[in-house]
């Protein structure tokens, strides 16, 4: 039998950030609670891209082929004029390099199913759906979780751990109760539409990805699988009801979305619009709970960095898990992850993300002279070097925690916690 200096751990949110934490830890034989407040996995139309470093983390929880099997591999990507023609864009995207690909579509909803039916392989991982945290604490020794149960019976849950990782979005109760309403950062002045919908883009040569530049009529556009459901993203004022939305959604792609569609030409599934923040917060460790995911931050959508970034979290915080569990580091490592992962957001995350965003809503007939970046991707195509830079940069969204661990394994402790 192992012996492990962890002996449990508390994960609020099954999202896929959550639901991959306990996977994780569950496959080191480390016993996992995860309290979810709804009463089953949240199917809403969410993130579906993870970009090549999250690609990493998934492949090392060993779930990345059967995330394939249920997405697939995106071989192509562009920005495109409001008529559909290419501005610049790249293929190949289905070459793996070192065995990965360097980018997966899977929506979220169909991760975290996924990633609940590998948890039911490890008797050390139990899900409590239906349970609200109501609070967390802590002291020297250990932290716990107050829930309160969605059964009619209103049961009360407490469950004490090592650690609790407050996994539990943005509206995340784990950092409110520990930072209170602070969540530093701002919203942007646009809501965004999502809508998923059966539509013959493939018709118009599109590829599996593409921005269509424009500084009001911009559209993301994405293949979800291969049987002809795209996600629509676009952006419209706020302060409209879901119903005034949807109501004006078919003029609105009638007269700007390219190929400009009949109501009778797609089948539409879901509408939903979204606020959209750039954000991170102010710790994303205060001594034995912790944050990861999109209850540690938020960006916009552009660019798939929210859902690659809140996996790479997961790879970064298992890291220093596993080494606290096995002695290999002490508890201070996770001062480090406190100090990378916010830093990993603010260099990269918000940086790109917020030049992505503002790049869709530029003027399409001058952006390839003025953008650097456009420039850059297209001197990747015949320049090795070039691409390579922009493959770094892109996989410096993941930090592997361990070259840390030496300067973490002091005797002393920060915040007076000792393990």
């Amino acid at each position: 039998m192992t012996e492990h200096k962890i002996q449990k751990v508390v994960v609020v949110g099954a999202g896929p950030v959550g639901l991959l934490t306990a996977l994780m830890l569950g496959q080191k034989g480390i016993s996992v609670d995860v309290l979810e407040s709804l009463n089953e996995v949240n199917k809403s139309p969410r993130g579906l891209a993870y970009g090549a470093p999250a690609v990493k983390v998934l492949a090392r929880a060993g779930i990345l082929e059967k995330t394939i099997e249920r997405g697939f591999i995106p071989k192509d990507i562009a920005w495109r004029k409001p008529d559909g023609t290419m501005i610049v864009g790249f293929d190949r995207l289905e070459t793996r390099i070192d065995g990965l690909p360097r980018s997966v579509i899977l929506p979220v909803g169909s991760l975290s199913a996924l990633l609940v039916e590998e948890a039911q392989h490890y008797p050390s991982i139990k899900i409590y759906w239906g349970y609200r945290v109501s609070n967390v604490g802590q002291d020297s020794e250990s932290a716990w979780v107050e829930s309160n149960s969605d059964d009619g019976l209103n049961s009360k849950k407490m469950m004490h751990a090592d650690f609790v990782v407050g996994c539990d979005g943005g509206a995340s109760v784990v950092r409110k109760t520990l930072q209170g309403g602070s969540f530093p950062g701002y919203t942007w002045p646009k809501t965004l539409v999502a809508v998923n919908a059966h539509m013959s883009f493939d018709k118009l040569g599109f590829s599996d990805v593409q921005w269509i530049i424009h500084p009001e009529n911009w559209f993301v556009i994405a293949k979800i699988d291969n049987k002809g459901l795209w996600r629509i993203v676009y952006g419209e004022a706020p302060g409209l009801s879901t119903e005034e939305i949807r109501d004006r959604l078919p003029q609105r792609f009638r007269e700007t979305l390219p190929g400009h569609p009949e109501p009778n030409e797609y089948q539409l599934e879901t509408v939903t619009p979204y606020t959209v923040h750039q954000r991170c917060a102010e710790k994303m460790r205060v001594g034995r709970i912790l944050l990861a995911g999109d209850a540690a931050h938020l960006n916009n959508p552009m660019g798939g960095l929210g859902l690659t970034t809140g996996v790479c979290d997961v790879g970064s915080l298992i890291d220093c898990l596993y080494g606290i569990d096995t002695g290999e580091t002490s508890i201070d490592i996770l001062d480090r992850y406190d100090e990378m992962r916010r830093q990993i957001f603010s260099q990269i995350t918000d940086a790109t993300s917020t030049a992505n965003f503002h790049r869709v809503m530029a003027d399409p007939e001058t952006i390839l002279e003025k953008d650097i970046f456009f420039q850059l991707l297209e001197r990747a195509k015949t320049e090795p070097n070039v691409a390579a830079g922009l493959m770094k940069h892109e996989m410096s969204i993941g930090c592997d925690m361990t070259q840390y661990f030496a300067n973490g394994a002091s005797e002393s402790s920060n915040n007076g916690v000792v393990l």
